[in-house]
């Protein structure tokens, strides 16, 4: 079952919001990817982890797919900064593998806090595993 598109675009803008107040943070505070460029990187992945986190707490089925939904199309939304000319497009084609990980750590993390879809046993007939009758 494909996740609902307005869900999709809604989470992704959820992490892609994450990002972008994190650098503003950083930038805030004068840290920048010249001054310290593996904690604006970490500050990076773990708000967008954050934003993923929250993505799949939000999904109740199907949260792989919606997850691999919305990371495919915050990266597509990320070919605006190559537009704009504040990235080339072969940092953009490597900022796919920040997405990837921001995805695992959040996904992950999401399926570990939330408790799994309740799993319904059929009831035993003469030895057999049956579905109920409806």
């Amino acid at each position: 079952m494909t996740s609902r598109p307005w869900a999709i675009l809604r989470d992704a803008g959820i992490v892609y919001g994450l990002t972008f107040a994190a650098g503003i943070g950083m930038a805030s505070i004068g840290v920048t990817l010249q001054s310290s460029p593996w904690t604006a990187y970490l500050a990076n992945l773990l708000s967008g982890a954050l934003g993923f986190l929250a993505s799949g707490i939000r999904v109740n089925s199907d949260r792989v797919e919606h997850l691999a939904w919305v990371a495919a199309t915050l990266w597509t939304c990320n070919l605006l900064n190559v537009a704009l000319r504040l990235q080339s497009t072969a940092s953009w084609i490597h900022s796919g593998i920040t997405v990837i990980l921001m995805v695992a750590l959040g996904g992950t993390l999401s399926m570990m806090l939330t408790p799994p879809a309740p799993f319904h046993r059929h009831k035993r007939v003469d030895g057999l595993h049956k579905p109920p009758v409806r």
